[in-house]
């Protein structure tokens, strides 16, 4: 049977990695959360949308210029615990521009490898699309797809080893799921990562997504509204932990 026709929301995850670039920097050290941190996930109105039908998204065609890694000395990272997380990230948004055909994304992505074990031939793989629905739909098949193309050469990262990396990545305007609040547009940016390196003698994968926003009051994100061309405030990204559901 022939697949289905891409839905607009896969589309979206598509177009993001149209312009993905990738270079790891000076390497860098993360801070473990502190336990028991509340996630702060920004709520937006609800707004009533047709199902759309969900599906692994395609592999992402991407243009990128990877860099050379440069490595420096810096402490160990603390290592997880098993079962924790192999790798900590994190997100630090530059910019957000509205366009007239598409919205850019800009932001540096901090990578740290706690996992006790050399990480090899590391890929990168970036998306990115507007809150809605079933989007927790979509992150499940874009996480548990088929490897999409790496926005950038493969890296490795030794025990405690970290780094950081310049990533641009554009939502089709048309892709874009507007919310009406107060009267004005407004979007919700996520951010797809999907990391997948060789462990000894098998490939791994590890996967993280996070909501961008303005630094709102209290931790909260506030909303980047489409009635401008640019928020004005700095921004903020918070991790977004998807429902576990079972991607179409």
């Amino acid at each position: 049977m022939a697949a289905p026709a891409a839905s607009p929301w896969v589309w979206a995850l598509a177009g993001a990695g149209g312009t993905a670039l990738l270079g790891l920097g000076g390497w860098l050290l993360l801070r473990r959360r502190r336990a028991g941190a509340e996630e702060e996930v920004f709520e937006a109105e609800p707004v009533a949308l047709p199902a759309p039908p969900v599906q692994a998204p395609p592999g992402l065609q991407r243009t990128a210029r990877p860099a050379e890694p440069v490595p420096a000395p810096v402490p160990p990272a603390r290592l997880s615990p098993s079962g924790a997380d192999p790798f900590e990230l994190a997100v630090n948004p530059h910019r957000i521009v509205a366009g007239e055909d598409d919205v850019l994304l800009e932001f540096e992505l901090l990578i740290g490898n706690v996992s006790g074990a050399s990480a090899e031939n590391i890929r990168a793989t970036f998306a990115a699309m507007s809150a809605h629905a079933r989007q927790d739909e979509v992150i499940a098949g874009f996480h548990g797809g088929p490897p999409g193309e790496p926005g950038g050469a493969p890296f490795d990262l030794p025990a405690g080893g970290g780094g950081r990396m310049p990533v641009r990545v554009a939502i089709p305007r048309a892709s874009v799921n507007v919310v009406q609040l107060g009267g004005r547009p407004m979007f919700v940016p996520i951010v797809l990562i999907d990391l997948r390196w060789r462990g000894g003698l098998s490939i791994r994968r590890f996967g993280a997504d996070f909501m961008l926003g303005t630094a709102g009051q209290g931790g909260k994100l506030g909303p980047i509204w489409l009635d401008r061309p640019a928020p004005t405030g700095p921004l903020a990204a918070h991790r977004y932990f998807a429902k576990q559901v079972v991607a179409a």
